[in-house]
């Protein structure tokens, strides 16, 4: 049944009108109003007390060899194998597998990462400092580790080795920045 005015009949309109004012709803309610504010943040990976204290572990290694590069589900990962020259926090085997997040930096065998100054790339015959936020450092076959930060060793083996353990030694201050969580406020 529709309705007949002036002896025409509405149906039609009457459901577009309707389907246009459900649509028109649907929208304001899923538009979030001006001053939504959304974020989701991590550790402060720029400050090496807080690597220390929310790392698994944290070594300075020498990469030996890069063993496998794989894609999966739009993301690339470089799996590294990595001499450990001093452990500094967290039990290490002599020799380990360390898996990294990289993107394809253009030519064959060449890798980069989005943050090159706190996660480089682990290329063979450099010294880097990893810190490790899962996976096993033991080194067993078959087993990796996931480093979250890795940057070259620039102090020399002695000199990190003192920055890091005075790094570990400290107890970051919580963080009070209350707009840094994982939140929507409206």
């Amino acid at each position: 049944m529709g309705l007949i005015v002036n002896g025409k009949l509405w149906i039609g309109g009457c459901l577009a009108a309707g389907v246009v004012a459900a649509g028109a709803a649907w929208f304001t309610v899923a538009i979030p109003e001006a001053g939504t504010a959304h974020a989701v943040c991590g550790p402060d990976l720029s400050r090496d007390d807080v690597v220390a204290a929310k790392s698994k572990g944290v070594a300075v290694v020498e990469a030996v060899e890069n063993v496998r590069y794989r894609e999966d589900g739009g993301s690339a990962y470089l799996t590294t194998r990595v001499k450990v020259l001093e452990p500094l926090k967290g039990r290490f085997g002599d020799v380990l597998a360390i898996s990294q997040g990289v993107k394809n930096g253009g030519a064959p065998g060449r890798y980069a990462t989005e943050d090159p100054d706190r996660y480089a790339v682990l290329e063979p015959g450099r010294r880097y400092v990893i810190a490790v936020q899962s996976g096993s450092t033991a080194g067993g076959a078959g087993t990796e580790a996931w480093a979250w930060y890795a940057r070259p060793a620039q102090r020399g083996l002695a000199g990190e080795s003192t920055h890091w353990k005075e790094a570990l030694a400290r107890t970051p201050e919580a963080a009070v920045d209350g707009s840094c969580e994982d939140v929507y406020a409206g």
